[in-house]
């Protein structure tokens, strides 16, 4: 169980309130641009379109924000909860390999799945590993450089699942090796290639993958980029 540090409850209290305040008119905005976007409302040109769905963008991404910090007050208060189960670690990262296909296709970037023909069910919360192996590609995705290559590795070893990342993006030097999971720590290259990035993915992934009796880790491409392992127990 992670520890709670008594001095971080209030202000975690505080972020959740204003957060879930926000929550409300933020889905009420975007339904409306989505329903403009949509011609309901009538015919809109070229222009407008392109406003409104920058606007819609944005919205997304202040929603996403908004349910990492909820996710962050519920870890600092001790009321983040994983609910563990045998699940196929495959079928989840091809649902999310599918989900963002067209968006990665967009990115000019290619990505391989491997794994064996039969891989053991692990302990975890669908949703919430969902939530990691999302952020772990977005970011490999996002922190490319050029034409983007990501391999993603699935085996057994011993008594666990691994699940390895490979990207050939900017890398990530040795000493920022334990602080990339610190919260809101970003590096100079990461801001650069993304300014509008929270900070709070790898954060809010290793409490999730910590709280599933797991380990995530970064270790050095030989090439270039970065590789970024979580392991889970076997279930079955």
């Amino acid at each position: 169980m992670r520890k709670v540090d008594p001095g971080k409850i209030k202000m975690a209290g505080i972020v959740s309130i204003v957060s879930h305040q926000f929550k409300t008119p933020l889905a009420i905005i975007k339904g409306y641009l989505e329903v403009l976007l949509s011609g309901d409302c009538g015919e809109i040109n070229v222009s407008q379109r392109e406003y409104l769905s920058d606007a819609l963008e944005n919205v997304k991404r202040m929603s996403c924000l908004i349910e990492n910090l909820l996710d962050i007050s519920r870890i600092e208060e001790g009321q983040f909860k994983v609910k563990l189960r045998a699940v196929a670690l495959e079928k989840i990262t091809e649902q999310v390999l599918k989900n963002l296909s067209t968006w990665i296709k967009a990115n000019n970037c290619d990505i391989v799945l491997k794994k064996p023909k039969r891989l053991p069910r692990v302990l975890a919360d669908p949703d919430k590993i969902c939530q990691v192996v999302q952020n772990l590609v977005t970011n490999a995705v996002i922190y490319k450089t050029s034409r983007g290559k990501v391999e993603i590795t699935l085996k057994k070893v011993n008594k666990e699942v691994l699940f390895i990342c490979k990207d050939n993006g900017v890398g990530i030097s040795r000493k920022d090796f334990d602080r990339v999971f610190s919260k809101f720590y970003r590096s100079e290259d990461a801001i650069e290639l993304n300014p509008s990035g929270s900070g709070l993915g790898l954060y809010i992934s290793k409490a999730i993958i910590e709280l599933s009796k797991g380990k995530i880790w970064f270790t050095k491409n030989k090439k270039r980029g970065t590789v970024v392992t979580f392991s889970l127990s076997v279930a079955d």
